[in-house]
């Protein structure tokens, strides 16, 4: 685990420990797949876990339950005038928006780390 529901408490967040947890659980398995599994291989070699590991987890975990596709991102708003009533619902962003805006929480938060002198992140060349 990368963080704790303690660290994630004292860094000012506010889920309660089971949707933490849940969010928690998916921000590990985001990061960790990442380079076909190699980031989460590469992070558990490191001696010490850099905090921008923990803000990276913590930063997702805000990016996932705001936008969770569940039905608990969804605005609704409605209103009547006259006998007539008119209702908009929407979602804040797009399933694919969502996925582009965690994959750049990654990227910014994970880049910089090297294990032997590579990113983390490092997916091989392009051949």
């Amino acid at each position: 685990m990368y963080l704790t529901y303690s660290e994630y408490q004292n860094m000012g967040g506010t889920l309660e420990e089971t949707a933490y947890n849940t969010f928690n659980r998916k921000a590990e398995y985001a990061v960790n797949s990442q380079a076909n599994g190699k980031t989460g291989e590469r992070i558990g070699k490191l001696t010490e876990l850099p905090q921008a590991v923990k803000d990276c987890i913590f930063d997702l975990i805000a990016h996932l339950s705001a936008n969770a596709f569940d039905g608990t991102a969804v605005q609704s708003e409605s209103q009547s005038l006259g006998g007539q009533s008119e209702s908009y619902t929407y979602a804040r962003l797009t399933k694919a928006e969502a996925d582009a805006q965690a994959e750049e929480i990654i990227t910014t938060y994970l880049s910089p780390i090297k294990y032997n002198g590579v990113s983390v992140l490092y997916r091989g060349a392009c051949v």
